[in-house]
């Protein structure tokens, strides 16, 4: 079984990893592990380049892992990653970001994901294909429906900080828990569903699961 480590920016990533990612990936034979940035001995979670860079270059200084994914919002780019100079500014900036983090780490194992605009993008397309019922009011699912289709897709909603997708997810049902209902709604989807939404996504899954030698990030 081939291992992978794919590490995330906090608990929604390492939850969509181990509820929605792993089960997928253990049937094509892939142990998936995400793990979360370590910023001290005491906290985990966000903060500077500088420790993603310490656990990145560990990763890829052992051999036994196959791939070594990265999976890390757009919105929320880390201060001092590779490539940030300014402010971010739509998709060529995304994917020029993409380029100075393969530059960087130039492993051919390493899988880098800037995800358009957040994580929780996922849970929009999983809304828009017709999860949630039950789960999120009707009034919330009939506004985050609304907001994929004006978009024109999960991975396109996003018009400033306050209406980034966890900000919609939030303001549409205040009960709305990134860690908890943000899974639920991810499971009852279905992986299918939220690759068919969210084609940045689905890229970056192909090629961390394709072939030794093949495959890509996004």
């Amino acid at each position: 079984m081939r291992q992978m480590a794919v590490l995330v920016e906090g608990q929604t990533e390492e939850a969509v990893v181990e509820e929605v990612l792993a089960p997928a990936a253990r049937a094509r034979d892939v142990s998936l592990l995400p793990i979360i940035v370590q910023t001290s001995t005491t906290h985990r979670g966000g903060g500077h380049w500088k420790h993603y860079d310490r656990m990145l270059r560990t990763f890829l200084s052992q051999p036994h892992w196959s791939r070594v994914g990265l999976v890390v919002d757009y919105y929320g780019y880390p201060p001092g990653a590779p490539g940030r100079t300014g402010g971010l500014s739509g998709e060529a900036s995304r994917q020029a970001l993409v380029s100075a983090l393969r530059a960087q780490y130039p492993d051919a194992r390493f899988h880098p994901l800037i995800m358009p605009h957040e994580i929780e993008a996922l849970v929009l397309a999983a809304v828009a294909a017709g999860a949630g019922d039950g789960i999120l009011t009707r009034s919330a699912l009939a506004t985050l429906q609304r907001a994929v289709r004006q978009a024109g897709g999960a991975e396109k909603v996003n018009t400033g900080a306050d209406r980034s997708p966890s900000r919609r997810l939030a303001h549409a049902d205040p009960d709305y828990s990134k860690t908890v209902t943000g899974p639920l709604l991810l499971v009852e989807a279905g992986l299918p569903a939220l690759l068919r939404g969210c084609p940045t996504f689905a890229a970056w899954w192909t090629g961390l699961l394709a072939p030794t030698g093949a495959g890509g990030g996004s």
